[in-house]
């Protein structure tokens, strides 16, 4: 099978399994994005998450990742919601409506590998999906996926910013993507504006720590900022307003992938159907019970307690 072969079948059968977008770049060093990584730190703008400051080494070599790597496939994974969350609702991410997507998608990454390697069985892989340190949007960009908007998001011309990424890092050799996606942003600056908290401190720049993403998930219980309190809306997991207020977010249809969508957790509702009064009384079992596969898992249930208070949110 030829390189633009190879390509082909793997792009239909990336589509079939729901997958809206496939390139492949070559393992190479990537020291500026690294050097991008060590200001963004030096400035303690990563706050807490500590991890990030980690396996430099790594996240510039990819190839310390896999013995033999030569190639990185990079895929998109569509999140879009068929219907956004109900207004009265504490606001949850609408990536988090469903399951925790680290495990589902992984799954499909293995499928995907899986059929190449039934045409190259000595085929090594491994598959991530923010999961490694490993430098996920540059690489998208690289493989002609997207752009990175001033709000640091990837933004895909056809799917907008609803999109989580995929790695598969393999030693076969591909065709690599060649065309680059212009920087659709323009003059515009919505996101920047929008930010209730001023996250965003210039074009393509974040300091986290003023993010509500940041402070409803990844921050420990009870850190505040010392300058100002954080403006959170009504927002309790994650935050969408510098992605739902730019104008390439009307890009996209909604997702078909299942795991993506709200879950039942009582007869007639459903996981995103919490008040914060139900949050706020909610025992620890219950929260194990209904969330355990859930990404809120993962902030845990007093941190989400304490976004509903700080929040100031009642019903």
């Amino acid at each position: 099978m030829s390189p633009d072969e190879l390509h082909i079948y793997i792009n239909d059968f990336a589509n079939r399994l729901g997958f809206v977008g496939y390139g492949a770049v070559a393992v190479e060093k990537m020291p500026s994005e690294r050097a991008r990584l060590e200001c963004f730190v030096s400035k303690s703008y990563h706050g807490s998450m500590r991890y990030l400051a980690a396996n430099m080494n790594i996240r510039e070599e990819p190839s310390l990742l896999m013995d033999g790597a030569k190639s990185i496939m990079v895929l998109l994974i569509p999140y879009k919601p068929p219907l956004r969350q109900q207004k009265h609702f504490p606001k949850i991410s609408s990536y988090a409506y469903g399951l925790d997507y680290h495990f589902f998608v992984k799954s499909r990454l293995r499928t995907l590998a899986e059929k190449i390697k039934e045409l190259y069985p000595q085929m090594n892989y491994r598959v991530f999906t923010d999961s490694a340190p490993i430098f996920e949007r540059a690489l998208a960009v690289k493989a002609g996926l997207g752009f990175i908007g001033k709000n640091t998001f990837l933004i895909s011309k056809t799917q907008g910013l609803s999109t989580l990424i995929g790695i598969i890092i393999t030693d076969i050799q591909l065709k690599y993507s060649i065309e680059k996606v212009s920087n659709g942003c323009g003059k515009c600056t919505r996101c920047i504006e929008a930010c209730p908290n001023g996250a965003l401190i210039a074009p393509f720049e974040m300091d986290a720590r003023r993010c509500i993403s940041y402070n409803t998930i990844e921050s420990p219980l009870g850190e505040r900022l010392s300058s100002s309190p954080l403006i959170r809306e009504d927002n309790i997991f994650g935050c969408e307003i510098c992605m739902d207020i730019c104008p390439w977010s009307s890009k996209g249809e909604p997702t078909n992938w299942q795991e993506f969508l709200p879950f039942a957790i009582q007869q007639g509702r459903s996981s995103v159907e919490v008040s914060a009064a139900e949050w706020l009384s909610m025992e620890e079992e219950e929260f194990r019970t209904h969330f355990s596969k859930s990404p809120l898992f993962r902030a845990g249930l007093s941190k989400i307690k304490e976004s509903v208070t700080c929040a100031n949110l009642k019903k």
